[in-house]
């Protein structure tokens, strides 16, 4: 929440980040400013919070530009992430910890990725690979080594479990 002295203007997302970051660790850094012309207090002068607004579940504004997901794997985590962080969409440059993530989220990915692709990935790669076209290329290489110790027989059966008899359409899907 941000209140600014009407004197001096509000910062913008990115100067109010920037300051931020200068005294507070990465992961404290607020993702999301909601602009107030005062901030609500209680007859004895500390902050009302229940009274804040809730942010909306728009993406926040980022550094970066908004960029679409372009393989499947990026729509899937960009599915996931936008559901965890309550957010309509999210692009595959977006960090997650910009997005509002925090390590309790990160549990949530890590465990909706574990379901989604079969994978085990220690939360440390979120961390390590904050971004959905750093994390993509690192769960489709962990896929890879999966099916890479299956035998044939295995990766027949998955496939059948996945897509039915009939197998993947011409773009993968069931």
């Amino acid at each position: 929440m941000v209140a600014a002295d009407s004197a001096a203007g509000t910062p913008s997302t990115s100067e109010l980040r920037a300051f931020l970051r200068d005294g507070l660790p990465e992961y404290l850094v607020p993702a999301v400013f909601v602009e107030l012309a005062a901030l609500p207090l209680m007859r004895n002068g500390k902050l009302d919070r229940a009274a804040l607004p809730a942010p909306e579940g728009i993406r926040p504004e980022l550094a970066v530009d908004y960029v679409a997901a372009r393989t499947p794997t990026e729509e899937v985590l960009a599915e996931v992430w936008a559901r965890v962080l309550g957010l309509e969409r999210v692009g595959v440059t977006d960090n997650f910890f910009e997005l509002g993530g925090h390590s309790l989220l990160a549990t949530q990915v890590v465990s909706r990725l574990r379901e989604a692709f079969g994978v085990e990935l220690p939360l440390s790669d979120l961390f390590d690979h904050p971004t959905i076209d750093e994390l993509a290329t690192l769960v489709e290489a962990r896929v890879w080594e999966e099916i890479e110790q299956m035998s044939d027989d295995e990766v027949l059966r998955t496939l059948e479990m996945q897509f039915g008899e009939t197998g993947p359409d011409e773009e993968g899907r069931p």
